[in-house]
């Protein structure tokens, strides 16, 4: 028997990084500013590591969880993999040219999908529901200059909406 409503666990949830990272932070900051000794020096980094979780943790928690979605999503540091009944398609994320997300906007959970676009203009179109979707959002760290405020706004939009979430700048040089 639980005395935690699911609703109110499901919250805890989402929001555990959030809460580790801000727990970690306070610890970090009062070994910083109130130990003496190699604890302050140790704070320090401590600090850091948990400013780091927290903002991680809150662009995380921003973009609401969904499930129920077709496919399976599979992530590395070389490819996305996408995989249907009927067939899938695999991407390496370094010919990856555009992402988008398409939202939908006419659900209460305003479903949205993924689109990422390759270099020889193939488009690999996910949605958010699918299993394994939430590690999509990781993916966008090897994208410089990638709008996570979008992929927010893109997951609370009520109205159909495109968002760019990253665009290959074609004059930077690798």
């Amino acid at each position: 028997m639980s005395f935690v409503r699911p609703e109110a666990r499901a919250a805890l949830w989402r929001w555990r990084e959030v809460l580790l990272g801000a727990v970690i932070t306070a610890l970090g900051a009062n070994w910083a500013l109130a130990a003496q000794g190699i604890l302050s020096w140790v704070g320090w980094p401590v600090l850091v590591i948990g400013l780091g979780l927290l903002i991680a943790g809150l662009q995380r928690a921003r973009v609401r969880p969904r499930s129920g979605g077709a496919g399976v999503v599979d992530l590395d540091e070389a490819e996305l993999r996408y995989f249907l009944p009927e067939g899938g398609v695999v991407i390496p994320l370094s010919t990856i040219r555009r992402i988008e997300i398409d939202a939908q906007g006419d659900t209460a959970e305003g479903e949205f999908f993924w689109e990422f676009t390759d270099a020889d203009g193939r488009r690999a179109r996910i949605p958010a529901s699918a299993v394994g979707a939430e590690k999509l959002l990781d993916a966008l760290a090897q994208f410089p200059g990638a709008q996570y405020r979008e992929v927010a706004a893109a997951s609370a939009a009520r109205v159909p909406q495109k968002f760019v979430i990253w665009q290959h700048d074609v004059a930077r040089l690798h």
